[in-house]
């Protein structure tokens, strides 16, 4: 089954002015407060706006390893009008948390601005292996094509967790899969999965907030497990994007893992089609992303001491 309209602009495979391309950035994070800062500071152009969500598992310092990254982000957006903090959430792996937070920051960033044209979900733990300038151009070509990776479950292998079709219910702390199995869906098609990370047209996330057959994916996906690698694959297939995904998603993520990047797998970033790679952990490898920000352009401010300040910002 597929529903809506048609893209609001022209073709997919028409070429707008790079300097048209106005970016919303979602990232998802929950520690590393030094991580967060080098991430903002990369992309945070005035142009484009960034939403930041930290995990309220993070914000209620429930973890000891997770201190100060919700300080780290009341500082940035303090420092920066266009990086705006969302209200903190529960989310799980695996919970239709991850879907839910993801949805929200796509109405939220429809409300606050007409101005965006392309949505970027990240983690705090993802830099950026291009320069923004090329980043928009690319994006300027791909006209209303969506970057989402789409695996067909005959692709899978058999131990695969969509494959099992399981029910889930969501606890603040954990999402828990159930023993009982869910019956595929009749009303549209779920036969796609893939990474959870994806940049779209603002065309199509104006659709899947309006199209009738975007409630019902939504309604299902919300207690399946592991809705966050089928939420978006889903929407696409079902509706005016089902041909018009890029063959790369824009993510380097190693598998298996996904591996924290080190030294050693810079040939294989610097060869990469990809705009974006995860997973980083400067306690693992302090250097790397220093080395990427020089080969990018990217200003890099000395570590975050300690005490980070814990100014107030508004929250959207």
């Amino acid at each position: 089954m597929t529903g809506g309209n048609s893209p609001r602009k022209g073709t997919p495979e028409s070429q707008g002015s790079t300097d048209e391309v106005r970016l919303v950035y979602f990232i998802l994070a929950h520690h590393r407060p030094e991580q967060l800062q080098m991430l903002v500071d990369a992309v945070a152009e005035p142009r484009d706006l960034v939403f930041l969500h930290i995990d309220l598992k993070s914000a209620l310092g429930l973890k000891a390893e997770r201190a100060g990254v919700l300080a780290m982000a009341r500082k940035l957006a303090a420092e920066r009008p266009n990086v705006l903090l969302m209200r903190p959430r529960f989310t799980n792996w695996g919970g239709w948390s991850m879907s839910s937070i993801l949805l929200a920051a796509i109405e939220r960033a429809l409300k606050v601005s007409r101005d965006w044209t392309h949505f970027i979900n990240l983690s705090g733990q993802c830099y950026p292996l291009k320069p923004i300038a090329q980043l928009r151009s690319a994006l300027a070509a791909a006209g209303e094509r969506v970057f989402v990776e789409l695996r067909h479950f005959s692709s899978l292998p058999p131990n695969d967790w969509h494959l099992r079709w399981r029910a889930m219910v969501e606890l603040p702390f954990k999402a828990v899969p159930l023993a009982m199995r869910r019956h595929a869906p009749r009303d549209f098609e779920l036969e796609y999965k893939g990474s959870q990370w994806c940049i779209l047209p603002r065309s199509f996330c104006e659709w899947q907030a309006q199209a009738p057959v975007a409630r019902v994916i939504k309604r299902y996906l919300r207690n399946l497990h592991l809705s966050d690698e089928l939420i978006m694959q889903t929407l696409v297939r079902n509706g005016p994007w089902r041909e018009r995904a890029m063959p790369h998603y824009g993510r380097e993520i190693l598998w298996p893992g996904p591996k924290i990047l080190t030294a050693a797998d810079l040939p294989t970033l610097e060869g990469s089609p990809a705009f974006f790679a995860r997973k980083f952990d400067t306690s693992v490898d302090p250097d790397l992303i220093a080395v990427l920000a020089r080969r990018c352009g990217f200003a890099l401010r000395p570590p975050p001491s300690a005490g980070v300040s814990s100014q107030r910002a508004p929250v959207c």
